[in-house]
Protein backbone atom coordinates (compact mmCIF):
# COMPACT_ATOMS: atom_id res chain seq x y z
CA UNK A 1 0.00 0.00 0.00
CA UNK A 2 2.80 2.42 0.91
CA UNK A 3 4.56 1.63 -2.37
CA UNK A 4 1.38 2.40 -4.35
CA UNK A 5 1.00 5.73 -2.55
CA UNK A 6 4.60 6.63 -3.38
CA UNK A 7 4.02 5.83 -7.05
CA UNK A 8 0.81 7.90 -7.10
CA UNK A 9 2.59 10.80 -5.38
CA UNK A 10 5.41 10.65 -7.93
CA UNK A 11 2.95 10.62 -10.84
CA UNK A 12 1.16 13.65 -9.38
CA UNK A 13 4.50 15.46 -8.98
CA UNK A 14 5.44 14.76 -12.61
CA UNK A 15 2.03 15.85 -13.93
CA UNK A 16 2.11 19.07 -11.90
CA UNK A 17 5.64 19.75 -13.09
CA UNK A 18 4.66 19.27 -16.73
CA UNK A 19 1.63 21.54 -16.26
CA UNK A 20 3.77 24.23 -14.61
CA UNK A 21 6.29 24.16 -17.47
CA UNK A 22 3.48 24.25 -20.06
CA UNK A 23 1.91 27.24 -18.27
CA UNK A 24 5.24 29.08 -18.22
CA UNK A 25 5.77 28.45 -21.94
CA UNK A 26 2.25 29.65 -22.77
CA UNK A 27 2.81 32.76 -20.64
CA UNK A 28 6.13 33.47 -22.35
CA UNK A 29 4.45 33.17 -25.75
CA UNK A 30 1.66 35.53 -24.67
CA UNK A 31 -1.21 33.05 -24.97
CA UNK A 32 -2.12 33.16 -21.28
CA UNK A 33 -1.54 35.39 -18.30
CA UNK A 34 -2.31 35.16 -14.61
CA UNK A 35 -4.71 37.50 -12.82
CA UNK A 36 -5.23 38.09 -9.12
CA UNK A 37 -8.82 38.56 -7.97
CA UNK A 38 -9.46 41.65 -5.89
CA UNK A 39 -12.90 42.57 -4.59
CA UNK A 40 -16.19 40.83 -3.87
CA UNK A 41 -18.10 41.21 -7.15
CA UNK A 42 -17.46 37.62 -8.29
CA UNK A 43 -18.08 35.89 -4.96
CA UNK A 44 -18.62 33.07 -4.26
CA UNK A 45 -17.09 31.83 -7.54
CA UNK A 46 -13.93 33.92 -7.23
CA UNK A 47 -12.65 35.56 -4.06
CA UNK A 48 -9.99 38.10 -3.22
CA UNK A 49 -6.59 36.45 -3.37
CA UNK A 50 -7.56 33.81 -5.93
CA UNK A 51 -5.27 33.52 -8.96
CA UNK A 52 -6.84 32.62 -12.29
CA UNK A 53 -5.39 31.76 -15.70
CA UNK A 54 -6.61 34.09 -18.44
CA UNK A 55 -6.57 32.85 -22.04
CA UNK A 56 -5.71 35.87 -24.17
CA UNK A 57 -6.78 36.74 -27.69
CA UNK A 58 -10.22 35.15 -27.69
CA UNK A 59 -12.38 36.01 -30.67
CA UNK A 60 -16.01 37.11 -30.31
CA UNK A 61 -17.20 33.76 -31.68
CA UNK A 62 -15.31 31.95 -28.90
CA UNK A 63 -17.29 33.68 -26.15
CA UNK A 64 -20.47 32.25 -24.63
CA UNK A 65 -22.98 33.35 -22.05
CA UNK A 66 -21.64 32.11 -18.71
CA UNK A 67 -17.95 32.62 -19.55
CA UNK A 68 -15.90 34.70 -17.14
CA UNK A 69 -13.95 37.34 -19.03
CA UNK A 70 -11.37 40.00 -18.30
CA UNK A 71 -11.99 43.33 -19.97
CA UNK A 72 -10.48 46.79 -19.91
CA UNK A 73 -12.58 49.76 -18.77
CA UNK A 74 -10.43 52.87 -18.79
CA UNK A 75 -7.26 51.99 -16.90
CA UNK A 76 -8.94 49.18 -14.92
CA UNK A 77 -9.19 45.48 -15.64
CA UNK A 78 -12.50 43.90 -14.64
CA UNK A 79 -13.29 40.19 -14.28
CA UNK A 80 -17.03 39.45 -14.67
CA UNK A 81 -19.35 36.86 -16.19
CA UNK A 82 -20.88 37.24 -19.67
CA UNK A 83 -24.67 37.54 -19.41
CA UNK A 84 -25.41 38.40 -23.05
CA UNK A 85 -23.72 38.70 -26.42
CA UNK A 86 -24.58 41.23 -29.10
CA UNK A 87 -23.31 42.26 -32.52
CA UNK A 88 -21.04 44.98 -31.10
CA UNK A 89 -20.07 43.61 -27.70
CA UNK A 90 -21.04 41.83 -24.52
CA UNK A 91 -22.88 42.58 -21.31
CA UNK A 92 -21.27 41.31 -18.12
CA UNK A 93 -22.20 41.15 -14.47
CA UNK A 94 -20.38 40.21 -11.31
CA UNK A 95 -21.91 37.11 -9.71
CA UNK A 96 -22.34 39.09 -6.49
CA UNK A 97 -23.67 42.26 -8.16
CA UNK A 98 -27.37 43.03 -8.50
CA UNK A 99 -27.15 44.85 -11.86
CA UNK A 100 -25.23 44.21 -15.08
CA UNK A 101 -22.33 46.36 -16.22
CA UNK A 102 -22.58 48.78 -19.15
CA UNK A 103 -21.98 47.07 -22.54
CA UNK A 104 -18.39 46.14 -23.30
CA UNK A 105 -17.09 46.32 -26.89
CA UNK A 106 -15.41 43.13 -28.10
CA UNK A 107 -12.10 44.92 -28.58
CA UNK A 108 -11.99 45.70 -24.81
CA UNK A 109 -12.02 41.98 -23.93
CA UNK A 110 -8.52 40.95 -22.84
CA UNK A 111 -9.27 37.27 -22.41
CA UNK A 112 -11.36 34.51 -20.92
CA UNK A 113 -10.76 32.84 -17.54
CA UNK A 114 -9.74 29.20 -17.91
CA UNK A 115 -12.56 26.76 -17.26
CA UNK A 116 -11.72 23.09 -16.72
CA UNK A 117 -14.51 20.53 -16.89
CA UNK A 118 -17.18 23.14 -16.27
CA UNK A 119 -15.41 24.60 -13.22
CA UNK A 120 -13.47 27.84 -13.09
CA UNK A 121 -9.79 27.03 -12.58
CA UNK A 122 -8.48 29.05 -9.65
CA UNK A 123 -5.73 28.81 -7.07
CA UNK A 124 -7.04 30.22 -3.78
CA UNK A 125 -5.07 32.56 -1.47
CA UNK A 126 -1.89 32.70 -3.59
CA UNK A 127 -2.69 36.20 -4.85
CA UNK A 128 -2.57 37.72 -1.38
CA UNK A 129 1.21 38.01 -1.72
CA UNK A 130 0.80 40.17 -4.82
CA UNK A 131 -1.88 42.30 -3.14
CA UNK A 132 0.30 42.73 -0.07
CA UNK A 133 3.22 43.93 -2.17
CA UNK A 134 1.03 46.21 -4.32
CA UNK A 135 -0.75 47.93 -1.45
CA UNK A 136 2.13 48.11 0.99
CA UNK A 137 4.09 49.97 -1.69
CA UNK A 138 1.29 52.44 -2.46
CA UNK A 139 -0.71 52.84 0.73
CA UNK A 140 0.22 51.86 4.25
CA UNK A 141 -3.48 52.03 5.18
CA UNK A 142 -4.14 48.65 3.52
CA UNK A 143 -1.25 46.88 5.21
CA UNK A 144 -3.02 45.95 8.50
CA UNK A 145 -6.03 44.64 6.59
CA UNK A 146 -3.91 42.46 4.31
CA UNK A 147 -1.78 41.23 7.20
CA UNK A 148 -4.93 40.19 9.03
CA UNK A 149 -5.50 37.61 6.28
CA UNK A 150 -2.39 35.79 7.48
CA UNK A 151 -4.62 34.27 10.15
CA UNK A 152 -6.50 32.50 7.33
CA UNK A 153 -3.28 30.75 6.35
CA UNK A 154 -2.57 29.38 9.83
Amino acid sequence: MVKVLRVVARVVEVVLGVLAVALLVLMALGYVTLAVIEGTSMEPTLQTGDVVVVVRGVKPGELSVGDIVVYRRGSSLIIHRVVSLGPFGIVTKGDNNWAPDPPVPYEAVVGKVLNVGGATFRVPLVGYLTLLIRYSATSRAYLPVLLSFSSVLR
